[in-house]
């Protein structure tokens, strides 16, 4: 289904300060739906949210690596991933619901398990 232009500024605007790729990959799941392109979206967002970014980059992360330890997010960091993800993601998520996820492969399911629901 097509996109409107509203929509789209509306996810630009969420991803702001986010690569392009991030971008158009949640353009592209917009349109489609497409579970295939959450990591992408995800990486995108931990990348520009990440307090203390590691040198090797959220881009070599793997579904183990720890959030806060590995990819070096903090807490304020988790929060804005949280509100992006509803914002572009169109899910509703309870602060309690985060309070388990340690890794990013853990990020992952969650949001693919709200995005199923």
């Amino acid at each position: 289904m097509p996109i409107t232009e509203e929509r789209k500024q509306e996810i630009a605007k969420s991803l702001k300060r986010c690569s392009a790729e991030t971008l158009e990959a949640a353009l592209r799941f917009e349109e489609s739906r497409d579970l295939a392109e959450l990591p992408a979206i995800i990486l995108g967002v931990l990348a520009r949210d990440a307090a203390n970014p590691k040198p090797e980059g959220v881009a070599a992360a793997t579904d183990d690596c720890r959030l806060m330890e590995d990819i070096g997010m903090d807490s304020f960091g988790m929060i804005e991933v949280v509100m992006t993800a509803e914002e572009v993601l169109g899910i509703t998520v309870a602060n309690q619901e985060m309070n388990d996820i340690r890794t990013l492969g853990q990020l992952k399911a969650f949001l693919r398990t709200k995005l199923a629901a």
